[in-house]
């Protein structure tokens, strides 16, 4: 949380048009005022997803691990059904 505060009070503080506007191209500061919140976002997103991944890591393992074998299940159960000409109404 202290990341993303530290990054806000740079955009609203730290960059401003005026700053730009005295070299008499203003589109040029709008462009870099556009990279450097581009830049900050990736940052953002980096050290948000890091943290993520710390806390529910082994959570997204285990199920990255365990989706093969449902869907191999999954195709399993329906393939033997087939099979034995099984039909069921309430089956979708």
């Amino acid at each position: 949380m202290k990341k993303e505060i530290s990054i806000t009070i740079v955009l609203i503080l730290g960059l401003s048009f005026k700053s730009f506007a005295a070299t008499g191209n203003v589109n040029d500061g709008l462009e870099f005022f556009l990279f450097i919140v581009g830049l900050l976002l990736i940052v953002l997103g980096l050290l948000d997803g890091a943290d993520f991944c710390k806390k529910n890591g082994k959570s997204i393992i285990h199920k990255a691990k365990s989706f093969p074998n449902k869907i191999l299940t999954l195709f399993g159960t329906y393939h033997n059904k087939l099979k034995s000409d099984y039909i069921e109404i309430a089956d979708f």
